[in-house]
């Protein structure tokens, strides 16, 4: 319920209690951003997931507006693009880009626009299929790419997130291209991306495998 509120449109921000016993809350091992604002789909605001680069938790973006729908890209922090990446790169395609996003989040709130049933549903399905697959250990497709869909075609197509050298997230810097699997077991912390080498990567931190929360 705390999510929920936290990702309503036009909400202001509520101040948060304490654990009574002292406890953190526990680490969640993935958090999927699912807006129904048109903009936030469109050009997902950066600044929304930068506790959870800060924090290491993995996150996935997905969304509909009226019938096009998107779904990706899954991030992992420091491993592959985020949303600031995927800004930046446009930017780097359209210096015009940073002066439209601004217009368009600017201004008086929006209304909820009405989107395609059956489209809403399969983007829906495919979000879930990427979580689970990635609780499960495997490197799901929307890992560092984003997956479009539009009626009345209802053709996927996947464009790649790519780390960008000035985004603070830190995936650009990385020495090597590709990521190494988890081998199928469970994760329970951020996992890595390509199932191509036979190397893992260490987590920093421990996290109940299959814990995960939804922003809508």
């Amino acid at each position: 319920r705390a999510a929920v509120r936290r990702a309503a449109p036009g909400r202001p921000p509520r101040r948060t209690r304490a654990p009574a016993s002292g406890a953190a809350e526990p680490g969640l091992s993935l958090v999927i951003f699912a807006p129904r604002d048109d903009v936030a789909v469109h050009a997902p605001d950066p600044r929304a997931a930068e506790p959870l680069l800060a924090s290491g938790t993995p996150h996935l973006y997905a969304g509909v507006v009226e019938g096009t729908g998107v779904v990706g890209p899954l991030v992992l922090p420091g491993e592959t693009g985020c949303a600031g990446c995927l800004d930046r790169n446009r930017t780097d395609r359209d210096p015009v880009w940073p002066r439209l996003v601004t217009q368009w989040r600017s201004g008086r709130s929006r209304r909820v626009g009405a989107c395609d049933l059956a489209l809403a549903t399969a983007v829906a399905g495919l979000a879930a299929a990427h979580a689970l697959a990635f609780l499960d250990g495997q490197s799901p497709s929307g890992t560092g790419a984003r997956w479009e869909v539009s009626l009345p075609g209802l053709t996927w197509h996947s464009r790649p997130v790519r780390p960008h050298p000035a985004c603070g997230c830190g995936a650009a810097g990385r020495d090597r291209p590709e990521h190494s699997s988890t081998g199928g077991e469970p994760r329970g912390t951020m996992a890595v991306q390509r199932p191509s080498t036979e190397r893992r990567r260490e987590a920093g931190a421990t996290r109940p495998a299959g814990t995960w929360r939804a922003h809508v």
